[in-house]
């Protein structure tokens, strides 16, 4: 059990610096991107967009773990609405307050119908934009999502390599003949430049389970390869130079993390970040971006900027994450409780004996922290 804390304890401490490294580019480099004007800082840090791929990469790990554990399409709807909703619908709201009374352009205030399509998490298919910024990447966990809970439907999790496979092929085959700046709905639909990903942290998890066959080593190559092409306009069309050696990396920090008899560190400040890294990830832009602003205006100095704005997002993110997330997901954990004893009833008449309940345990199924 020590073995299985400390697997969970290095995806949540991935989890959080890839959050931290995501909410530093936004505030200290790509805050100057859309508002010029700041003296830069001495050094580029830039490069920590390159987080969300590793959010993926985990995401494509406890995702399967966790419809593993679950066995039914139900179950595992109700836990990710549980957990990534509340969240979602509380900085969706904040946001859109924020930038109704004080609007930032290119980050509007939101109309109506904008709203209405943020609300789905998935705007981009609607024509519609994002009202913050770090929302293009539910799309795909949405969409990751949706196509596991068919894969769940029609009982064949051991085939996910192969539908991996297959989505990758499809993806760069859309990329290779179509224009994706004119197409760009089917594209998030075929999650070009980030279905890889997922098929990574999948792999990671069938290694980690001992359950790899030759399918899974065939679909991480594949996976990994694809890389090399290089990112999209998300990745600032990162070339495959730096963009496959990236990947590498954090194929190997998730496989270090999860490997059996791994002395994973634990440092507490990372494994709390991975804790709340769902509600930071969602509140640091809008709410960053107006303090930087309001420094800006007042004389404070770059780093002052970026260390207050940074501040004020770890102080939100914790709040919603013990008054918001956690409830969410005792919330979610109570409906699948009260489900259970139907459930166990049915399969009694199905079967006319017991039969033994799912894992379900929060614990062992690594659901004890929110993915992305």
């Amino acid at each position: 059990m020590a073995t299985a804390k400390a697997r969970i304890h290095g995806l949540d401490m991935l989890r959080g610096g890839a959050a931290a490294a995501v909410m530093v580019h936004h505030h200290a480099q790509y805050y100057d991107v859309l508002y010029p004007g700041r003296v830069p800082l001495a050094i580029d840090l830039g490069a920590g967009h390159f987080g969300v791929e590793l959010f993926f990469i985990i995401s494509g790990f406890v995702i399967l773990m966790s419809l593993e554990a679950k066995k039914s399409v139900r179950a595992f709807a109700v836990s990710r609405a549980g957990r990534l909703l509340p969240t979602f619908l509380v900085t969706l709201i904040l946001a859109t307050a924020i930038l109704t009374v004080s609007p930032m352009p290119p980050l509007e205030t939101p109309t109506a119908l904008q709203f209405l399509a943020n609300l789905t998490m998935a705007p981009s298919l609607f024509n519609q934009s994002p009202i913050d910024l770090p929302y293009w990447t539910l799309t795909y966990e949405l969409l990751f999502y949706i196509y596991m809970a068919f894969v769940l439907y029609f009982g064949a999790l051991r085939q996910t390599e192969r539908l991996g496979l297959l989505l990758m092929a499809m993806g760069c085959l859309y990329w290779a003949l179509a224009d994706i700046e004119h197409h760009r709905r089917t594209s998030i639909l075929l999650m070009v430049h980030y279905s890889s990903f997922f098929v990574i942290g999948m792999c990671l998890y069938r290694i980690h389970m001992r359950a790899a066959r030759p399918i899974t080593y065939t679909a991480l190559v594949a996976a990994l390869a694809t890389t090399a092409f290089g990112g999209g306009e998300q990745a600032f069309y990162a070339p495959g130079s730096v963009y496959l050696p990236l990947t590498l990396a954090f194929t190997a920090l998730v496989w270090l993390a999860t490997s059996h008899g791994s002395k994973w560190p634990v440092w507490r400040p990372f494994l709390f970040l991975g804790q709340i890294s769902y509600p930071l990830y969602l509140v640091h832009v809008v709410l960053g971006f107006e303090i930087i602003r309001f420094g800006t205006n007042h004389g404070w100095s770059t780093l002052d900027g970026v260390m207050a704005a940074g501040l004020a997002s770890f102080v939100a993110a914790t709040v919603l994450h013990y008054a918001v997330e956690l409830p969410g997901m005792r919330w979610s954990r109570s409906l699948l409780v009260r489900a259970r004893p139907v459930a166990l009833t049915d399969s009694l008449f199905q079967s006319g004996q017991p039969s033994s309940p799912s894992v379900t345990d929060a614990s062992r199924s690594g659901e004890t922290r929110p993915e992305f």
